[in-house]
């Protein structure tokens, strides 16, 4: 009986092959968290060091953002024709190439430039990731996969916030981007010799018997596959990524994305400064950091049952909501003139939980939403248009810190208002992931 490759995989047990490829991407992506919060730990530092103010080092900051939006949608094309596995590995050694020359960089420029080279890797490396990996997997458990996936930024940040006073301290923040430049290869080339292409790819490019015999290698059994059918608007023809019937779900999803990433990335990147001008140390303001990222874990590992339990649509609305509460009370709690460790914490922790929630959520809606033959596209096109919040954020963040001058106001004034569109783009999208039906 022939049948197409997600329909086969998802009659059958996951099997030890499904898992690696999971966790050789996954890794994959934490090295991509990793090096990319690598400069937003290292701000203070790099801005005593060189004698600069915070607006000038906007440029460096941004670079990476600018180039993640870049690289989603270049590595997302290219993800569709010469397969996801070989661009995601390109994307790897573009973003550990780039780490380690930044640790030879010496003013704003230089490094301005080489943060951006490493934004290209760091956009290509989404898109491929979450198109190899769903591909893989049973349908049942696809959300899941997408929630696990969405740790990886996050959590990549929680590490490398967890490692750098210790490496600051012997290698200073030079050491610490040759580090995780180097690993990042190193993973890498690990994920190449592991991972295989997915047969629906495969199918996709015309390729039916590498598809069968990567089929059979995995299953053991001869099974018939045909290509995948396109769940969209159209009746099941495949339709390319600019298409109108794709066109709501581009533009609601690059909104939410764009907004998400304002919210996230203000802290990510502008977070230590932010905290250490209102009287945090350092350690306290990495510490702020670090918690926060280990919440967005929880956050984006929650996603997975919120979406099947809720829907997208729902947990959007209210990961909108909520994070419109919390933006505020940050806002408040340092605006006081000593504000409590504990609070600011409790808060940015909560603020990172709710953002890698909802960022979790429309990965999901995204990676379920295009088909095969433009998944990876359509999934970087979203990326990259979504990044436009995180690039003006980042960008101007310093400039806002500076224009409210002992005063937050500016700052939170701007997130929050990032937090009221996230609502609003639910209602733009028109596929979104429904309820699972109790079974």
């Amino acid at each position: 009986m022939k049948t197409s490759f997600s329909e086969a995989v998802s009659s059958r047990p996951v099997g030890l092959f499904q898992l690696s490829v999971v966790l050789a991407v996954l890794l994959v992506l934490l090295f991509d968290g990793m090096d990319a919060q690598s400069l937003g730990l290292v701000v203070p530092i790099v801005l005593k060091e060189w004698g600069i103010a915070r607006a000038e080092f906007g440029w460096a900051l941004s670079a990476s953002i600018f180039g993640m939006g870049v690289g989603a949608l270049a590595g997302g094309w290219l993800g569709d024709r010469i397969g996801r596995l070989r661009s995601l590995f390109v994307s790897v050694l573009v973003f550990g190439c780039a780490t380690i020359a930044a640790s030879r960089a010496g003013d704003v420029p230089a490094m301005t430039a080489l943060r951006f080279a490493g934004g290209l890797g760091f956009g290509a490396a989404g898109p491929n990731a979450l198109a190899l990996a769903t591909e893989w997997m049973p349908l049942r458990f696809r959300t899941y996969v997408v929630a696990l996936l969405a740790i990886g930024s996050p959590a990549g940040g929680s590490i490398a916030a967890a490692i750098a006073p210790f490496v600051l301290a012997d290698y200073g923040w030079r050491g610490l981007f040759l580090a995780f430049g180097a690993g990042s290869i190193v993973v890498g080339g690990l994920a190449l010799l592991v991972v295989r292409e997915s047969p629906s790819f495969h199918l996709a490019q015309g390729r039916s018997d590498k598809a069968h015999a990567v089929a059979r290698r995995v299953f053991g059994a001869q099974v018939e596959l045909v290509p995948e059918r396109a769940d969209g608007p159209r009746g099941g023809i495949d339709t390319g990524v600019f298409d109108r019937a794709n066109l709501r779900l581009t533009l609601g999803a690059s909104l939410a994305f764009s907004a998400l990433t304002a919210l996230v990335y203000s802290i990510n990147y502008w977070g230590t400064e932010l905290f250490t001008s209102r009287g945090l140390s350092q350690a306290e303001a990495i510490g702020v950091i670090f918690w926060g990222g280990i919440v967005s874990v929880l956050g984006a590992l929650l996603s997975g049952w919120t979406v099947r339990a809720f829907g997208s649509r729902a947990t959007i609305v209210a990961c909108s909501l909520a994070a419109f509460a919390v933006t505020v009370a940050l806002g408040a709690v340092l605006g006081q003139q000593a504000p409590s460790v504990a609070a600011v914490t409790v808060l940015a922790c909560a603020l990172g939980g709710i953002g890698s929630l909802g960022i979790g959520t429309l990965y999901s809606t995204i990676a379920l939403g295009y088909p095969v033959s433009c998944r990876s596209t359509g999934i970087g096109l979203g990326m990259m248009t979504g990044r436009a919040g995180g690039i003006l954020m980042t960008f101007y963040g310093g400039s806002l810190l500076d224009l409210g001058g002992a005063s937050v106001m500016p700052f939170f004034a701007v997130a929050a208002g990032c937090t009221l569109l996230v609502g609003a783009s639910a209602w733009i999208v028109d596929r979104h992931v429904a309820p699972a039906r109790p079974e």
